[in-house]
């Protein structure tokens, strides 16, 4: 038993360790650059609330890095900030 719970945890985790470093490098310069943006157009995230109805909390977790986003959303932090979608995601 010992000996299949050790291979689950090394070799079949493996891969998976390398994609968490790379998802959190990216989804904290995915929220950097959604408050570059948001500072740009001169909005608190009170505003960006207002504009978007998603909470300012939730926000903040965002911009932090601290908050996986669905799709739909990063699409409506685009409406509101008048941004391409491409914008989010363009090395600064």
């Amino acid at each position: 038993m010992w000996a299949i719970t050790h291979f689950l945890r090394c070799d079949f985790l493996r891969p998976f360790q390398g994609m968490s470093k790379r998802y959190n490098q990216e989804i904290k310069q995915f929220g950097e650059k959604l408050k570059s943006l948001r500072k740009a157009k001169g909005f608190s995230q009170l505003d960006l609330e207002v504009q978007t109805g998603i909470n300012r909390t939730e926000i903040s977790k965002i911009e932090n890095g601290l908050k996986n986003i669905e799709f739909l959303t990063i699409v409506r932090l685009a409406v509101a900030l008048e941004a391409e979608l491409l914008d989010f995601f363009e090395k600064p």
